[in-house]
């Protein structure tokens, strides 16, 4: 019998997340691979979809948003500038009620670093990307597409075992370590006994991808009409992409549904512009029991979900990486491990906990007002002062931690 192959780290998950964390601990020497269960990285799961959704989320590109902090993470390792390039770099947000009435501008100018702009780039962008990169700087093994995770034996003193099923068979691995970024269904936190724990708002929103027909150009803008937050983000290749609250879950003509609604609230027309995706979703908030058990450890969606409305949950994945990768230099310096850990799951958990109250309160300025004057009010006040600054600085995601130096 064929002796299992040994790693340093096995990252289960080649989004973003796993994508970043392989990256940081190449960096470190450290011997990885990431396994991933999509053969191909524009292919979004579909459980509990029908075929025919399926279908139409198979090139579903879901976060859009890189925030400043996640671009100073990536700079060191040389992935900044190929995302910049390939994204839309947003410097300026407009605060609305509808097209001709606008409350204020939100200016990331004013942010601190090297990138005073939140970058506009679909997810399997910033997957393909990393993705190349990582295999330049590690060779085509580092990547295992096609492997889905069956077992996993953990053991505190031997590291851990993956029974891992591909087309042409199963194969186990063994690894010192085991990283689960696999996402809100995470196969190893179940196989972990982890409990994930949270419950879903009560708010419905659908999003679509359209033809740029706005005078927004490479600006944002944030609706809040009292029916309920629109929000419209510039795309590369002159793509706009809308997110619309809706009153009541959406299920059909989900597109139709979008531009009716921006129409009604806003007054603006989508109905000539092509479509490009189109998605309804619901929002929720959820985090891991630990985020380090033993030798096993999770990272990004497998161990926190936040509302997407304010654009941290990519960002949080790419913050705990980073704080992972800082973990695996404590142990390098002699720190036991289950101490480093311990303060990567208690980090990592506190700054989710802060997030996650940062996005409810994005939701509850979005959500239908009887009577918005006294928002709007505030709102209009706040962009009119030197307190938009740091009104900048909350939306990217300043203040959750110290930037790692």
């Amino acid at each position: 019998m064929i002796a299992p192959e040994k790693l340093d780290v096995a990252i289960v998950g080649a989004g973003p997340v796993g994508l970043f964390l392989g990256h940081l601990l190449v960096q470190r020497g450290l011997s990885i691979r990431l396994f991933e269960r999509r053969q191909d990285r524009d292919v979004v799961s579909t459980s509990g979809r029908s075929a025919s959704s399926a279908r139409q989320q198979s090139v579903l590109s879901r976060a859009i948003g890189i925030h400043p902090v996640s671009l100073e993470l990536m700079q060191p390792l040389d992935l900044a500038a190929p995302l910049i390039a390939a994204g839309r770099v947003i410097r300026r947000g407009h605060a609305l009620r509808h097209m001709n009435d606008a409350m204020g501008t939100l200016d990331f100018h004013t942010l601190p670093g090297p990138f005073p702009f939140v970058l506009s780039i679909p997810q399997n962008e910033t997957e393909r990307i990393l993705e190349e990169r990582l295999i330049a700087r590690a060779g085509l093994a580092v990547l295992e597409r096609g492997s889905e995770v069956m077992g996993l034996d953990a053991h505190d003193d031997d590291g851990v075992v993956l029974r891992l099923k591909r087309a042409c068979g199963e194969h186990e691995v063994h690894a010192s370590w085991v990283v689960g970024c696999d996402g809100k269904q995470s196969t190893i936190r179940q196989l972990a006994n982890l409990a994930f724990e949270g419950t879903p708002y009560a708010d419905h929103f659908v999003m679509g991808d359209f033809s740029d027909n706005t005078p927004f150009g490479a600006e944002a803008a944030i609706f809040l009409h009292p029916a309920g937050l629109i929000e419209s983000f510039p795309l590369p290749h002159e793509k706009r992409r809308w997110v619309v609250r809706t009153t009541e879950e959406v299920t059909e003509a989900v597109g139709d549904v979008l531009v009716q609604i921006v129409n009604e609230r806003v007054g603006h027309d989508l109905s000539q512009t092509e479509r490009f995706m189109e998605s309804p979703f619901g929002v929720q908030h959820l985090l891991a029991e630990k985020m380090a058990r033993g030798r096993v450890l999770l990272a990004g969606d497998a161990a926190h979900i936040v509302s997407p409305i304010g654009g941290q949950g990519m960002n949080l994945g790419f913050k705990d990486a980073q704080r992972l990768a800082l973990a695996f230099d404590e142990i390098a310096a002699g720190t036991p491990p289950e101490r480093a850990f311990a303060r990567y799951d208690r980090q990592s958990r506190k700054v989710a906990a802060r997030a996650t109250r940062r996005s409810a309160f994005y939701m509850r300025l979005g959500r239908p007002q009887r009577s918005p004057f006294w928002r709007d009010q505030a709102l209009r006040l706040l962009l009119a002062t030197p307190l938009r600054s740091l009104i900048a600085r909350v939306f990217t995601m300043r203040g959750l931690e110290p930037t790692p130096s």
